[in-house]
C-alpha cells in the first residue's frame, strides 16, 4: 500500500460517522497485512489522528480474535492501555485458547470432564496456574514434596501413566498407586519383580520376576489373568499391547504371547536389553543396534546401528509414545529422533533418567552421585542443566530426600516420581498451591 493509497483511505475516513468508521475499519483490518496496519497507524498519528483507537473501535469479537495472537506478556501490556483494551484482554475466549494450547502437551494433567466444568471466568485463572507451573518446571523449582510409603524394599521398576503409577519391588509385591491422592489402591504379591508395564485402556498390569516368570492381572477385578513361562533366565524387560505381551531375558531371547488366549506366538533369538511392542511390531534394543521384528513370524524387518544405549532408547520410547500414530512410519519417526539422541552423549554416565519429549525436558541423576541429586536439562536451551531445588520445608514429613538413593524416575507434564532404594516413592510437584 503506497502513501497515495493511505491519503485516499484518510480522505474517505474523515467523512464517515462512527458506525461507518467501525464497518470501514473492520474491512480494512481484514485486507491489510500487519505491516500495512502499522504504517496506517503511524500515518493517522502524523495527521493528528493519533488518539484514535483502531482496535478498540472494531467489533468486540474481531478485537478478541486479534488479541488471541498475542502472547501472555503482550496481553498483560495491552491491559494497561485503556479500559476498552482491558475488557478485551479479560475475555474468556482468549484465555480458553491459551489454556488449550498449553494443555495439548500436558495430556493427563486435566481431564476432559474438568475442562467442561470450568466456568468462563475461570480460564484466565487456570492459565495463570499453568503458566506459573511451567516457569517452576523450567527453573527446576519444586513446590511440594510427597512421600508414598508401602514397599519394604528397593523399587526395581515403575511406570507412570496419567494419575496411575505401578511399581515393582524386591519386597515381592507390585503396587498400584493413585498419584493424585497418594493412596495405594492394590497390592499384588508374588516373587521379586524385575520389571512392570500396564495398559490403562485395557485395564491390565504385567510384571516379570527374576525367576523367569511373567504375570498378568486385571486392574478392575484384581484377578490373575495368566502366567507366562518360557525363559530360562531372569527377565530384563516386559511390554504390553492391546493383544500381545513380550519379554526379553538374559537367555538371549524375546518371547511373545497373545495375552488374551495365552498362546505363545513367537520366540525370537535376540540379545535384547529392552523391548517395546507397537501393534504387530516389536522394537528391540541390544548392546549395539535397534531391531524391529514382525510379531507373527518373528522375522527381522528393520535394523539400525545404535550405540546410544539405554538413554537413547528411553528418549526414543518417550518420543514414539508422544506422537499420535507411532505405527504410521514408525522407523522414519524413530530415525528422525536419532538426531536428538546423538546429542545426548554427555549424559551417558547417568544412573537414573527419564524424558518428557513433549516439553523437551530431560531429568537425570549424575552417575557419580550417591544421593538424590536431580538435574534438569532443557533441550531448547542448548541442553543447559539446572540442579532441581527442593522446598525448604522438605523435612516436615520426617523424611530427608537428600538421604534417599533413587532407583527409578518417571517424568510427566507437571511432576517427577522417583522410586528409592529404601522402598519410598517421592513425588516432586511443580504446581503452586
Amino acid at each position: 500500500m503506497s502513501s497515495n493509497d493511505f491519503e485516499s483511505v484518510l480522505s474517505k475516513f474523515k467523512v464517515l460517522n462512527r458506525e461507518q468508521r467501525k464497518f470501514f475499519l473492520t474491512a480494512l483490518v481484514e485486507d491489510c497485512t500487519p505491516h500495512e496496519l502499522y504504517t496506517l497507524q503511524q500515518t493517522l498519528r502524523i495527521k493528528n489522528y493519533g488518539g484514535f483507537d483502531i482496535v478498540g473501535t472494531l467489533p468486540f469479537e474481531l478485537s478478541v480474535k486479534i488479541f488471541e495472537y498475542l502472547d501472555c506478556k503482550d496481553l498483560c501490556s495491552c491491559r494497561e492501555v485503556n479500559q476498552k483494551w482491558r475488557s478485551i484482554t479479560k475475555d474468556s475466549t482468549i484465555w480458553r485458547t491459551k489454556c488449550l494450547e498449553m494443555l495439548y502437551n500436558d495430556k493427563g494433567s486435566i481431564t476432559a470432564d474438568d475442562i467442561k466444568n470450568i466456568p468462563k471466568e475461570g480460564w484466565e485463572k487456570l492459565y495463570s496456574k499453568l503458566y506459573r507451573r511451567e516457569v517452576n518446571w523450567n527453573n527446576g523449582r519444586v513446590q511440594r514434596l510427597r512421600f508414598l510409603k508401602g514397599h519394604k524394599d528397593r523399587i526395581t521398576d515403575s511406570k507412570l501413566k496419567g494419575n496411575i503409577l505401578v511399581t515393582g519391588s524386591a519386597d515381592r509385591t507390585v503396587r498400584i498407586w493413585n498419584v493424585d491422592t497418594g493412596q495405594c489402591e492394590h497390592v499384588f504379591s508374588g516373587n521379586v519383580f524385575s520389571c512392570v508395564d500396564f495398559l490403562p485402556e485395557e485395564k491390565i498390569i504385567a510384571a516379570s520376576t527374576y525367576f523367569r516368570s511373567s504375570f498378568l492381572w486385571s486392574m478392575e477385578t484384581k484377578e490373575l489373568l495368566g502366567e507366562f513361562n518360557g525363559h530360562v533366565s531372569a527377565v530384563r524387560c516386559i511390554s504390553l499391547s492391546k493383544s500381545f505381551i513380550a519379554s526379553c531375558a538374559f537367555d538371549g531371547s524375546v518371547i511373545v504371547w497373545n495375552w488374551k488366549s495365552g498362546e505363545k506366538i513367537a520366540t525370537i533369538p535376540a540379545d535384547s536389553i529392552a523391548v517395546r511392542i507397537f501393534d504387530t511390531t516389536i522394537l528391540s534394543l541390544s548392546s549395539q543396534k535397534i531391531e524391529a521384528f514382525d510379531i507373527n513370524d518373528g522375522k527381522c524387518i528393520f535394523s539400525s546401528p545404535f550405540e546410544e544405549g539405554l538413554v537413547g532408547w528411553s528418549y526414543i520410547q518417550n518420543y514414539l509414545s508422544s506422537i499420535e500414530n507411532p505405527d504410521d512410519g514408525i522407523y522414519e519417526q524413530m530415525l528422525s529422533s536419532l538426531s536428538v539422541v546423538k546429542r545426548l552423549s554427555d549424559y551417558f554416565s547417568v544412573r537414573v533418567f527419564d524424558f518428557d519429549t513433549r516439553k523437551s525436558r530431560f531429568v537425570r541423576i549424575d552417575g557419580q552421585s550417591p544421593s538424590a541429586v536431580l538435574w534438569l536439562a532443557l533441550f531448547d536451551h542448548n541442553y543447559k542443566s539446572k540442579r532441581i531445588e527442593y522446598p525448604c520445608n522438605e523435612n516436615t514429613t520426617g523424611l530427608d530426600i537428600s538421604k534417599e538413593i533413587f532407583r527409578t524416575i518417571n517424568v510427566d507434564c507437571h511432576r517427577i516420581v522417583a522410586g528409592c532404594l529404601s522402598g519410598i516413592i517421592v513425588l516432586l510437584e511443580f504446581d503452586e498451591n
